[in-house]
């Protein structure tokens, strides 16, 4: 049985053809548009970064990379997901890493944020970097926090941002990885001390040797923090362990000539003691604080009263589901400390603001519970959840979590009924 095939008459379609081209082009200029020009800029400056580094390690620069650059230099967000996936492709395929991964990381990280609009992202970026000194140490922890961030400092020539001096802007979560962490000593080891590659594997193998010794002892590891048969560490809690190992390493040797600070994804026991709260982030004061200075206290209540009410007033803010989690992650983080430090009060309207910032949180939503919880505050733990699964009816880990937490109030008033 013969299949005709459809015919097109070219002549009459190429209106149309014409048409459906023209509006491609005029969306992909108008997103290209649309994308902060920081961005481009930022892409241009991080090319320039992984050439100089290529140069200076005799490394060859795969096709891959340039694509990629090339995409990011138009500001084609897309374009730069789809040729970021094509880098990803062929280092599983060729075994293909190296420290130029990391700039090309960094530019991927920055547009990941392409949907925030200019204004938010200022106002971000200024809110961290214009609050902090010439010379400071800072630890970015989450997305925006490590790569928009690193974008408004190394563009910071703009007239419109505040930073106008040299700050060392690092991130605590791949400090393990050695390729970020030569990254590092290559570009800004000259002025910080930064560990070497043999540093952190002693670390490393520092921190297999103490798991080793707690399970001897008949010590239970977590599900996240595990030794496989060649002693390899596995698991984000042991991860995050030796971040914290490491991030104490570089702090103990350059705090006595640098301020630092940190803008917090993980929690890192170490650095309580010498925290407190600085606008948006954390402060890392030398030594161990006894306590938080009041007039420290007072100045976050001031500040956070006054930003949240802006930014609920704000349309870009409130459609804006990135931005949301973000602020309210950053507040998280204080009520953290202040949950530490045993100020129960000031923790909850920490929390509380987080919540009002970010009402789907989950972290702001289980800090607030677990914070009530250690107030013997069952009933009002268990509405924190419950208001929380209205917003998130599918959460299992919800369902289970409240569960518990009705099960803990039946054992209390059962123990307190004998």
């Amino acid at each position: 049985m013969n299949i005709q095939r459809p015919t097109i008459n070219l002549q009459r379609s190429a209106p149309l053809l014409f048409a459906v081209l023209f509006l491609c082009c005029i969306v992909d200029i108008h997103a290209a548009a649309n994308v902060d020009p920081r961005l481009k800029e930022f892409a241009k400056l991080k090319r320039q970064q992984m050439e100089d580094l290529a140069v200076r390690l005799h490394l060859d620069v795969p096709t891959e990379l340039g694509d990629f650059f090339n995409a990011a230099e138009a500001g084609d967000c897309v374009a730069v997901s789809n040729a970021y996936a094509r880098i990803q492709q062929i280092s599983d395929q060729f075994g293909y890493t190296n420290v130029l991964n990391v700039p090309v990381h960094e530019t991927r990280g920055a547009y990941e944020f392409c949907d925030w609009k200019p204004g938010l992202l200022e106002r971000y970026a200024n809110g961290i970097l214009g609050s902090i000194p010439s010379g400071s140490v800072y630890f970015g922890g989450t997305d925006p926090g490590r790569f928009v961030i690193t974008m408004f400092h190394d563009t910071a020539k703009s007239p419109d941002i505040v930073v106008l001096t040299p700050k060392f802007v690092l991130t605590q979560n791949p400090l393990i990885n050695w390729r970020y962490t030569e990254y590092l000593r290559l570009t800004q080891g000259d002025r910080l001390w930064l560990p070497s590659t043999n540093d952190i594997q002693y670390m490393v193998q520092e921190y297999a040797s103490d798991m080793q010794e707690r399970q001897r002892r008949g010590e239970q590891l977590g599900s996240d923090e595990q030794l496989d048969s060649s002693n390899h560490v596995r698991g984000v809690a042991a991860v995050m362990n030796i971040n914290g190992i490491v991030t104490k390493r570089i702090f103990d040797h350059n705090k006595d000539k640098h301020p630092f600070f940190i803008e917090e994804s993980y929690v890192i026991p170490w650095m309580y003691p010498h925290m407190e709260p600085h606008g948006l982030i954390l402060k890392l004061n030398n030594k161990e604080m006894g306590k938080l200075d009041s007039a420290s206290i007072e100045r976050d209540r001031l500040f956070w009263n006054k930003l949240s009410k802006e930014l609920l007033a704000d349309p870009r803010f409130l459609h804006n589901d990135g931005a949301r989690k973000t602020y309210s992650k950053m507040r998280s983080a204080i009520g953290g400390l202040y949950a530490y430090r045993k100020m129960s009060e000031e923790a909850e309207t920490a929390f509380k603001q987080a919540i009002e910032l970010c009402p789907t949180s989950p972290e702001a939503n289980f800090r607030l519970a677990q914070l009530y919880v250690e107030l013997s505050r069952v009933d009002d733990a268990i509405g924190v959840l419950v208001q929380l699964q209205k917003l998130d009816p599918l959460s299992d880990q919800l369902t289970g979590a409240i569960e518990q937490l009705r099960k803990v109030k039946q054992q209390a008033a059962e123990k307190q009924a004998k």
